[in-house]
């Protein structure tokens, strides 16, 4: 379908359902939408949601300039691709870029984060000054004479930028141009992207991206080598560098499954999956708590399934206190949707809850009207409540958090206990020595004794089903 966006027409199709998570896909120079051939779509809705794939600028059906003079710059093409999400209604993508539609999805995730839920970087580069020319070979193809034949000319360049260790699929490269040829409004303009004009190099800004991001490095690349992808994975908090054996600058059959395994994963809806990027890339960045509120607003957005939706009071809590009538003053940490708060006012507790997330907090208050939910951060705690709560609930919150923060958070929560006051504990438990991947990050024993400070002393700590139960008195 044509579709008019940003002053210009683009041709655009779509695979799978609307509303569920979006992939847009992002071509390299001179490609049109049928780089992303129907049958990898399909496959990858099957495994996403909704697939978006379009012709850029200047190939395929969609606008084209005169020969060497293309209106557009690489951002231009950045805005195109979010005037084509508002025109689908998609809120957020998760990116994919191949090549210069990897620079471009840098872009994106520089200059328009708002609209990218994930980056997936497959054979592009970081642009960081220095890194390595392309091979040999390929430098050689590009200053040998080109067949006069359109299609013999395309057809060697593929057979240069494919990989030498396997054989080349001769037959399908050929019909596939011969296809893209026969659709192409003017097959000519396609070289026009190589003759825009210049933008700064946005190399020194790729710190600030902040979607979970894969790059996709082919170990053949004769274009961008292995340096280039490193390089963009160093360069950007938190990302992964995943290697295709085999492959060259190219996007093979033979490596489709591993391709769309890895999309598939960067646009779950699974939140524990999700969390775990986000983690890494707030870590990353030196802000371990920041990544709760964007994974709970994803949850709200529903691009994720809401994260830690209990409907009922954790049953280990719900134990210990069974029978049990509260007074004083109770306290949740790291309350999330409020269920525990819930129970503890419930059972009788004049209830404070807090959570860093403010969007969690939020839904707390809509679930749960009438408790006092505070927006609250660990490490930076009001000082009235120092001392101030009669039962406190720790549950999963301390685990949460990176080993580098460890001690400071035990610390934390144990400072809130009024003299007298219980301190219930429940985390995941480890062997000491062991080394945890985190998040979680599960506890070790002397771990869980830090709760124990200034003060604060064990009642008793059991390890139930790979479980700490730890209460603590002042």
């Amino acid at each position: 379908m044509i579709v008019n966006v940003n002053g210009v027409e683009i041709e655009a199709d779509t695979f799978g359902e609307p509303g569920r998570a979006a992939v847009l896909l992002l071509s390299g120079a001179t490609d049109s939408k049928e780089f992303w051939r129907p049958e990898f779509c399909q496959r990858l809705a099957e495994k996403t949601g909704l697939v978006i794939r379009y012709d850029m600028r200047d190939t395929g059906q969609s606008t084209t300039y005169p020969v060497g003079e293309p209106g557009y710059t690489l951002h231009d093409l950045a805005a195109d691709a979010v005037a084509l999400l508002d025109h689908f209604e998609v809120r957020r993508a998760h990116v994919v870029g191949f090549s210069m539609g990897g620079a471009v999805a840098q872009i994106l995730g520089i200059s328009h984060a708002d609209r990218v839920a994930s980056l997936t970087l497959m054979a592009t580069s970081s642009g960081e000054p220095d890194l390595p020319e392309p091979t040999d070979r390929i430098k050689a193809f590009f200053d040998a004479d080109k067949p006069t034949d359109g299609v013999e000319a395309a057809l060697a360049g593929w057979r240069a930028h494919a990989a030498q260790s396997v054989p080349f699929d001769e037959t399908a490269a050929r019909e596939r141009i011969r296809h893209d040829r026969a659709r192409a409004k003017n097959i000519e303009a396609a070289t026009n992207v190589f003759k825009t004009e210049r933008i700064d190099n946005w190399y020194p800004r790729l710190g600030e991206i902040g979607a979970p991001t894969l790059v996709i490095q082919n170990d053949e690349d004769p274009l961008f080598t292995a340096a280039h992808g490193e390089s963009l994975a160093k360069a950007i908090p938190g990302a992964e560098l995943l290697t295709l054996k085999q492959v060259g600058h190219e996007l093979p059959p033979r490596a489709w499954d591993t391709v769309i395994d890895a999309i598939a994963e960067m646009a779950t809806d699974d939140w524990d999956l999700r969390a775990d990027r986000l983690a890494a890339q707030s870590i990353a960045v030196g802000d371990p708590t920041g990544w709760f509120d964007r994974l709970y607003g994803e949850g709200v957005r529903g691009e994720v399934l809401m994260p830690w939706n209990r409907q009922h009071p954790h049953p280990i809590l719900a134990e210990y206190l069974d029978g049990k009538t509260g007074k004083g003053k109770g306290l949740v940490v790291g309350c999330g949707l409020g269920v525990d708060a819930e129970f503890l006012r419930g059972k009788g507790f004049d209830t404070t809850a807090f959570d860093v997330s403010e969007t969690a907090i939020e839904v707390a208050r809509e679930r749960h009207p009438g408790i006092d939910f505070q927006v609250a951060d660990l490490f930076n705690l009001p000082p009235e409540w120092l001392r101030a709560f009669d039962f406190i609930v720790e549950i999963f919150t301390v685990q949460a958090l990176p080993e580098s923060v460890r001690d400071k958070a035990t610390a934390a929560v144990g400072s809130l206990l009024a003299p007298g006051g219980t301190l219930f504990v429940v985390a995941v438990s480890r062997d000491e020595g062991t080394i945890a991947d985190g998040p979680p990050w599960p506890l070790t024993r002397s771990q869980v004794d830090g709760f124990a400070v200034d003060g604060v002393t064990p009642v008793s700590v059991e390890e139930r089903d790979q479980r700490w139960i730890g209460v603590f008195t002042r």
